[in-house]
Order: structure tokens, then sequence, then C-alpha cells
């Protein structure tokens, strides 16, 4: 029997809005004609997907659990309040420290979460080694870090999670072998955790192109600040590997390449934004330059195009930073535990309890291009800077000003608005245990409301809120 024909646009656009949301991201990926009905009519809402700004996780310099910097809106909520994924009454302190983010899903050390939907899935025990070993010469220093990989609009359900070794640091002996040897080398094999299975595997990616350098060269070519940095856009996963260069992960066709940064030296961040793959750098404490990655002509045409430099001291606000006042966006401020502030007045204290200030504050919507615009200039003393990342979807990179006041910079216009408060009141407080306070890492949050995790919440596991 000869297959039915297919149905015009208009009938096959009718059946497809009678789907749920989540169904229609399914049929989406059935095929690329019913990809083309779906995104042309825009079937698809776009509210559920990860395309806003909900806010920017912040982990803190010796602080282990997340504190999260909300944009105020009057649609739902988010909160960022993590300790619901803590099966039944910990017994010791949980680590409710985000390690990474993508499209909507964070990173934990025990599982993957969905703030949105209040959703997580727990994860099984990562691999004890690499599974590609340390190379000659390298018996020490090769670390390892998580990046995770979620399109909800290719699978609404599934992600995926890699573990990529970083540049060794130390060089523990010299030999002939090592001093030939590529990094990054030219098969590399990567521990994947799959949804779809629940389980760890090893993958294989074969690298196009040229190598960074060789080993002995590239020993401590570490990071610059942040250490963690990578993103996931259209299909590959770029991730930000030394000092001096970025991998480029294609996971449609196992392959890899290496990427250049467009500068050395000074503090630099990784991220996605508007059109793609974006490169701040700082230098001099106060020149900013912004890069876009021309990755659309393929290998041999892939090139950083300078999209803004200037230096941003003159038109920097002379804040007051002595008085630590709430902003626009809202501080959810967590913590869960208080032995950090436990002394003997406090002998009627349960320390096992989590205590949680949640100030969800007033709903309002924020306009990110006129709210709370400061005037330029002012500034007395010098400019202590900070990169926290990119906003997704406009031209605007978030910093930190005197490590106290998250501030939005938009490149094209040089407007600069202040958000908020960038630490918390109790950790100003226990300047005993962080004597050196500032942002670790920070990562632009885009809220997914769409699909499910393969392990539901449990009720009765979760903590009480």
């Amino acid at each position: 029997m000869d297959p039915a024909p297919p149905l015009p646009d208009d009938a096959l656009a009718s059946v497809l809005r009678g789907l749920a949301p989540r169904d229609l991201a399914v049929s989406r990926c059935v095929c690329k004609a019913w990809r083309r009905v779906v995104d042309d009519r825009r079937l698809l809402r776009a509210d559920l997907l990860p395309r806003s700004l909900g806010g920017i996780f912040l982990n803190l310099h010796g602080l282990w659990f997340t504190q999260f910097l909300a944009r105020p809106t009057t649609g739902a909520a988010v909160s960022g309040r993590l300790d619901y994924t803590v099966p039944g009454e910990p017994d010791r302190l949980p680590i409710l420290y985000v390690s990474d983010h993508c499209n909507g899903l964070l990173v934990l050390d025990h599982c993957v979460v969905n703030p949105a939907t209040r959703q997580w899935a727990l994860l099984p025990p990562r691999p004890e080694d690499l599974p590609q070993p340390p190379p000659p010469g390298m018996g020490m220093g090769v670390c390892r870090d998580e990046y995770l990989v979620f399109d909800p609009t290719l699978s609404p359900d599934d992600f995926e999670l890699f573990i990529l070794p970083s540049v060794p640091y130390k060089l523990t002996q010299s030999d002939e072998e090592c001093e030939e040897s590529e990094w990054p080398p030219s098969t590399l094999i990567l521990s994947v955790f799959s949804s779809k299975t629940g389980l760890w595997e090893e993958r294989e990616f074969g690298r196009e192109g040229a190598a960074a350098g060789t080993l002995p060269g590239m020993v401590g070519s570490v990071r610059s600040f942040f250490d963690h940095q990578g993103c996931y856009w259209r299909g590959a996963l770029y991730v930000c590997c030394s000092d001096c260069f970025v991998m480029r992960i294609s996971l449609s066709d196992s392959t890899y390449r290496v990427i250049r940064l467009p500068t050395e030296g000074g503090e630099y961040y990784l991220g996605k934004s508007i059109k793609g793959i974006y490169c701040a750098s700082l230098f001099q404490e106060s020149q900013l330059q912004i890069w876009f990655l021309n990755d659309e002509c393929g290998h041999d045409q892939t090139e950083w195009v300078l999209k803004h430099d200037r230096d941003i001291f003159p038109i920097l606000p002379n804040l007051n930073y002595d008085e630590q006042c709430d902003g626009p966006w809202i501080l959810q401020e967590f913590y869960y535990w208080q032995r950090l502030q436990h002394s003997d007045e406090d002998s009627n204290v349960d320390l096992n309890k989590p205590i949680v200030e949640d100030k969800m504050g007033k709903k309002f919507e924020w306009d990110s291009d006129n709210d709370n615009v400061l005037e330029h200039g002012g500034r007395t003393k010098d400019s202590c800077i900070v990169l926290l990342g990119f906003h997704p979807y406009k031209e605007v990179v978030f910093l930190s000003d005197k490590f106290d006041r998250v501030l939005a910079y938009n490149w094209s216009s040089s407007k600069l608005q202040d958000l908020g408060k960038l630490f918390p009141k109790f950790y100003i407080h226990c300047y005993l245990h962080f004597h050196h306070r500032f942002a670790k890492q920070a990562f632009p949050y885009t809220p997914c409301w769409l699909g499910e995790l393969p392990e539901k919440l449990n009720s009765e596991a979760r903590l009480e809120d």
C-alpha cells in the first residue's frame, strides 16, 4: 500500500495547534517539514522557552551555596532556593553550588534542576578517572570541569553533561615523548552523561585543524579569574580551556577544533549573547573590549570581530559603597545553615534546620534599556571592575563595581544601569570567614517552563519551604 500523501501545511498546522506545548516541541523534531510548519507559524509558545533573562546565579568566594539576583517581572517569578533537591533531612551541610547552566537547567553536585518548574534529576556518581589519562610528563595538574548541554527546542526532556580536562598546570617530568605531545590531543575522549540512558559513557571527538600547541608550552596557561567558562550555541559547545584558546565541540559530527582567543592577558569572559558567541576582555582595570566570534563561514573563515573598545572609567558613577542599599533587582539571600555564625549564645538553635531569607519583593516589569540609568562620571577613586557575564538577548555585559554592586553596561549606547547588591548581608557580616569577598562565578539564567526531567519531584523527600 502506498503511503498516505503528506498533509498540506495549513492542515498540519491545525492538527499541531491542538498539542500540548511539550508534545509540540517533540513533534518539531520529527522532520524538517514539521519543524518548518511549527517555526513559520510560531506555534511553540515563546513564553515557555528560555528566551528571557530571569536573573543571575552568583557563586561567592568561600560560600558553598549559590545566591540569586533576580530580574523583577509581572509574570511568574522564579526562586533561586534549591534545597528542595536534597532528599530527606540532610545530616551535613548540603553543597547547593551551581557549576553550570544551559537554557534553564542548572548543574549541582548531586543533580540537574530546573528552578522554574522545580523538577530535578539525580546524577549518578561521576567517573573516578578521566577516560583519557594524563599525557606523558603530566602526572599532576589535570583538572576537570562539567558543561551542560540542553536544547528544549530539539528535545524538551533530555540533556547531556560533559566532563572536559583542563590544561595541565604542572610538569612532573621531562622526556622526549612529552616534548612532542600536542595539546589538545588529536582524539579527545570525554566522559558524557546522557539523561536518555541514565549512564556515563566515553565519547570520542576528532580534532579538525591544528592543536593549540605542545604540552610544555601550554603548562600554566590557566584561565583568568573565572575558572569555568563555556556555553552552548546551535549544536556546538564552546569551552574556554586556557588563557589563549577556546575549544568548539560539534555534537552532530563528533569533531572539535581550537579557536584562539582574540587577546591574551587581562581579565576576560566567554559567553553567548544576542547573535552568538562573545568574549569580553578587560585591560588596565577599565579598558573594556567586546569581541564577536564570526563562526558561520566554516573553519577557515572563523574570526573574532571587535564590537566595542572603550575606557569605561570616565563614565563610572561614584556610588556610595558604605551603604549597602537595595537595587531594582531582587537579591534573594539564601543562608541555609547557621554554622558559620554559631556561638555559645546560640545553644538553643537547631543547627540542622535550614534557614532562608527569600525576598521576592513587589513584582513589576523591568525595562532593561531605560530603568535606573546612572549618570556618567563622578568617580573619584580607582575602578575595580569584574566581568560577570552577558545578557543573552541584548548587547549588554554585566559587571560588578567595587565588588559590591551589579551593573549592566550596554555597549551600543554606553548606558550604565545599577541592578542592585552583589552580596547578601550575612556574607558581609562574616568577614572573619571571608577575607576576600568577590563573585567567583556568575551564570545569567534563562527560565524554561517546558519539558519534564527524567526524575520528577518527590514530594515526600522534598524539604518543606
